[in-house]
């Protein structure tokens, strides 16, 4: 049996299943407290909350929870739902995130030896056993005190532990009363951008946007949020120990007016080298548009220490670490985008984000707040968000380019458009 320190953890949080339970039984979820309890009892390598956000809606009050739990160390999975009248008048949301609850499980289950589930629905009985028959202990948390039970007995009966929600009121609970008042809606300005308040010594946290505190720029070095490319990258350091193999943090001066996003690190790319498209194609070509058009100064000669400065610009990725055949997941890209929120929210002049690739476009929306169907990506494409402007590229790789997908030209024309706009 695996010890506490070693016991590795991943939560669960099926958010509108758990909401109902504790509304249930009288009592609000503590999530900052939630997370320590976990963390207290092993490695906890991810906690996962997946919601269905109703589309086309222009305030949204699960917004705020999503916000902070995005800040603080959870996962964050949404999906697009409409609501719409059922035949006795009643309004209902179609969606859930089953599908997408399984998947992530059932791709994290070889790097854990617990799974924790949030959630009383009885459709998770099939995953619940298709997890332990891969040696992964699986706890439920839900509830049999409320009248019908909140769970279905199926599923309880699958799990290794069921844990009625009732006995951990004391470690992740809040009464009702303390919930914060409710704030205005805000509809025009990216969630982020609000100052964050100073708490009291003592003061419980508050789902609230205006206690917000601003997230890391850079994951750590050995950061280990994403199982997968920190075991890829482990193997990086093994097979290459010379090698940068670490998250590659941004280039440039956070006081600059443009911000380009890329896809990852490249593994003899910026992998090798430690600064963002250095050492591979992309960065020749990024590089000599970027020294065109005045935003950089020097000599691009492939190395870290070539002497080549930007001049009011920076560069950043979606994903930090270098992935495996340079396909990020969607759980990755979800969970560094933290850092490229912050990475916007800490540049005070930023004007224009150039975005290479619709990985770089649809993260980058979605840390911003925009809808993706608001700015669809396409290549040339000009979008207006809040104080910013984002412009669409295909990513600069050698694919893209010995395909003619991207032409030198048609990559070009993106620069002169920002500069013409920056001046």
């Amino acid at each position: 049996m695996s010890s506490p320190v070693s016991n590795k953890i991943a939560l669960f949080i099926d958010g509108a299943n758990l909401y109902a339970t504790a509304k249930t039984l009288g009592f609000d979820i503590d999530y900052k407290r939630l997370l320590k309890e976990f963390q207290s009892r092993g490695t906890l390598l991810r906690a996962f909350y997946y919601t269905a956000i109703i589309e086309d809606q222009e305030y949204s009050s699960i917004r705020p929870l999503i916000d902070w739990l995005d800040y603080n160390g959870y996962t964050v999975v949404t999906k697009a739902t409409k609501e719409f009248i059922d035949a006795s008048g009643r309004r209902k949301v179609k969606g859930n995130m089953d599908i997408e609850l399984a998947v992530d499980a059932m791709e994290l289950a070889e790097h854990i030896d617990q799974m924790i589930l949030f959630s009383g629905d009885g459709d998770f009985r099939s995953l619940v056993e298709a997890v332990q028959r891969r040696g992964v202990r699986v706890t439920v948390i839900s509830t049999i005190a409320s009248q019908p039970p909140m769970i279905a007995d199926e599923l309880r009966r699958q799990a290794d532990v069921f844990t009625d929600l009732v006995e951990l009121q004391s470690k992740l609970g809040r009464d009702p009363s303390e919930r914060p008042a409710p704030r205005e809606p805000r509809h025009h300005s990216p969630q982020f951008l609000q100052r964050a308040t100073t708490m009291a010594p003592g003061e419980p946290m508050t789902i609230s946007t205006s206690n917000l505190v601003a997230a890391p720029t850079r994951p750590d070095s050995n950061c280990q949020l994403c199982v997968r490319l920190a075991d890829f990258r482990a193997q990086a350091r093994t097979l290459h120990p010379d090698w940068f193999n670490s998250p590659v943090e941004s280039f440039g001066d956070p006081n600059a007016r443009l911000l380009i996003v890329g896809l990852a690190p490249g593994m003899q790319g910026a992998n090798r080298t430690g600064r963002p498209f250095t050492g591979d194609y992309a960065g020749d070509l990024l590089y000599a548009t970027l020294l065109e058009y005045g935003f950089a100064s020097g000599v691009y000669q492939a190395r870290p220490d070539d002497g080549l400065k930007l001049v009011d610009c920076r560069i950043s990725n979606a994903v930090r670490c270098v992935p495996p055949q340079n396909k990020p997941l969607p759980a990755e890209i979800n969970t560094c985008r933290q850092f490229l929120r912050a990475t916007i929210a800490t540049m005070p002049k930023l004007r224009a984000i150039v975005l290479l690739g619709r990985i770089a476009h649809e993260s980058t929306l979605r840390a911003l707040d925009v809808r993706l169907a608001a700015a669809p990506f396409v290549h040339g494409a000009v979008h207006s968000a809040g104080t910013f402007k984002l412009y669409d590229s295909y990513h600069c790789s050698r694919y893209n380019t010995n395909t003619g997908v991207l032409t030198t030209d048609m990559f070009r024309k993106i620069f002169a458009t920002v500069r013409k706009e920056l001046g």
